[in-house]
């Protein structure tokens, strides 16, 4: 029995462990995005084109689902909670990998402040059919930091990404 106990905690630490990489790697995904974000934003400002970060933000190689919301996902699904040592894969061999079921696919959009949630979604078929939704733009019009403030205040009144 303190076998089995001994096996579980590690497996806990290794997984705990995982985590926090997989963490510490997307924040510096995200600083790295704000940082070429801006750059391109001020590049693109320069010559007076939009930035074409825009137009390839994406969330991922996963299927898109069908009859996606602006915000979450399809009516009768709901989000896909995993770990990277989650066993539920779809049948285009991707994990549900995010505790949370979602993540930041793009910023610094709109007048430079605005990004876009992705959503892993999963329906009652299983974990076989599971397909990703993108948000419409959160805080695309933002300006200044006290405008990403209140559209934050806005987002967490209405329960959204």
């Amino acid at each position: 029995m303190s076998f089995m106990r001994a096996g579980e905690r590690f497996d806990a630490r290794v997984g705990d462990i995982a985590e926090r990489i997989a963490r510490r790697v997307s924040r510096r995904d995200a600083v790295r995005g704000v940082v070429l974000g801006g750059t391109a934003g001020l590049a693109s400002l320069a010559i007076g084109e939009r930035p074409a970060q825009a137009a390839d933000c994406y969330c991922g190689p996963t299927r898109r689902c069908a009859h996606c919301p602006e915000v979450g996902c399809p009516h009768d699904y709901q989000l896909c909670k995993g770990s990277f040592t989650s066993d539920c894969f779809n049948s285009q061999g991707y994990r549900c990998e995010w505790p949370q079921g979602t993540w930041i696919a793009c910023m610094g959009l709109g007048k430079g402040y605005g990004y876009r949630v992705c959503y892993d979604c999963i329906n009652k078929s299983g974990c076989a059919d599971w397909c990703t939704c993108q948000s419409r733009c959160v805080c695309c019009n933002c300006e200044t930091f006290a405008d990403v403030r209140a559209e934050q205040h806005r987002v967490q009144q209405a329960g959204l990404p």
